[in-house]
């Protein structure tokens, strides 16, 4: 929980009503995601905790700890695998 995470430079991301497309050049793929995925791709704009990422989600949705957590490990697990963001 204490992995500092942030999005990558080189993907492009535009919204679209609710959602969020992010195209990334190097991949030559886009990728789309719903309001919380948007949400959590503009929380990685500067690096921040998986911590600290769950805190400020919990505050804006109404989720509990443990779903919070498994549900935004697995979502950055998948912006990893994919190349989108930095972890350290």
């Amino acid at each position: 929980m204490q992995t500092r995470v942030s999005r990558k430079p080189e993907p492009l991301a535009s919204r679209v009503d609710d959602d969020l497309v992010i195209f990334s050049a190097r991949n030559g793929m886009y990728y789309g995601t719903q309001s919380v995925g948007h949400h959590i791709w503009s929380l990685l704009e500067h690096e921040i905790s998986v911590h600290d990422l769950c805190s400020r989600l919990q505050q804006a949705f109404e989720v509990d700890r443990d779903t919070c957590e498994q549900e935004v490990l697995a979502f950055l697990g998948q912006l990893d695998r994919e190349g989108l963001i930095d972890t350290r």
